[in-house]
């Protein structure tokens, strides 16, 4: 998909991690909708507690926009302002807008890169994206503390 590379911005155990790409945006070519930019924020921390290491995140934002710097669908984890994972999407005719914060469960980072190259065409760089995808996010779901949370139970 990308010669990119993930940066982690970090300091010491316990404190904000940032997780980002090299390029940011990220441009990458869509063979169903053409020029797709991909935007990835991603924050942690790396904890310690009886059971061992494990890493905690705090908050994401992936965003998926078009050649103009439009957004065209973003999903967010920001438990300061908004507590629940959600997404923004335009749709209705404009009915629906940015405004709204769709309820999701957690998203993951391999299931927005699963959706550039399986849905959107993006030509992935390796031929075993798939397994790759999903042995990363299987220790994401097992490793996980929570699911999902909306409006309410925040």
């Amino acid at each position: 998909m990308t010669a990119a590379q993930l940066y982690v911005a970090g300091k010491n155990a316990g404190e904000m991690e940032a997780l980002t790409l090299s390029q940011d945006p990220l441009p990458l070519q869509s063979a169903r909708i053409g020029a797709v930019q991909f935007v990835l924020g991603h924050q942690f921390r790396i904890l310690r507690n009886d059971e061992g290491w494990h890493v905690s995140t705090t908050a994401y934002r992936y965003h998926l926009l078009d050649n103009d710097d439009r957004e065209l669908i973003g999903w967010h984890w920001h438990p300061g302002t908004v507590g629940y994972p959600h997404m923004h999407a335009e749709a209705a005719g404009g009915l629906i807008d940015r405004r709204v914060h769709l309820p999701t469960g957690r998203v993951s980072i391999e299931s927005v890169i699963r959706l550039l190259l399986n849905d959107l065409a993006v030509a992935p760089r390796r031929a075993d994206h798939a397994d790759v995808l999903a042995t990363a996010e299987r220790a994401f779901v097992e490793h996980r503390r929570w699911h999902a949370r909306g409006p309410g139970n925040e």
